[in-house]
């Protein structure tokens, strides 16, 4: 078979056959490099210390967590004692709101109230006076 006898489609074929080839292969490479057993150590720097030097070690480390958490204890309840009186203060200031904000409602729907009530008694004075001067008009001369 020569190369000028295939076909695009024949040649497309063999590239795409000739690129999965090469993917496969690079594919099983790499897991073969990632799972080949490696040398793993692990080393500690540093000399090792008798009991008595990490007891101590470990009782001075206590000690000072112990500080370090009475310290976090006593800033977390001093924070918690702030935010609960912004959070009362701001409850008390939102109750006064509330009440002030429903006052001026009132206020308000009673001026509406009083206004209601004067168009209604304008109409009704209105519509009478159309009722007179209809009465007027219709008066025989």
């Amino acid at each position: 078979m020569i190369l000028s006898d295939i076909s695009n489609a024949d040649l497309g074929a063999w590239v795409y056959a000739l690129a999965t080839i090469i993917q496969i292969a690079s594919t099983i490479a790499i897991l073969v490099t990632i799972n080949s057993k490696q040398k793993r150590e692990i080393t500690f720097a540093g000399e090792p210390v008798d009991r008595k030097d990490f007891d101590k070690h470990v009782a001075e480390d206590t000690v000072v967590h112990q500080q370090l958490f009475a310290k976090i204890g006593g800033a977390e309840r001093g924070l918690e004692s702030r935010l609960a009186t912004r959070m009362d203060r701001f409850e008390t200031e939102s109750k006064e709101s509330r009440r002030l904000m429903h006052q001026d409602i009132s206020a308000i729907g009673n001026d509406v109230a009083a206004l209601k009530k004067e168009a209604e008694l304008a109409n009704q004075r209105s519509l009478q006076m159309d009722t007179k001067i209809d009465r007027l008009i219709e008066r025989p001369k």
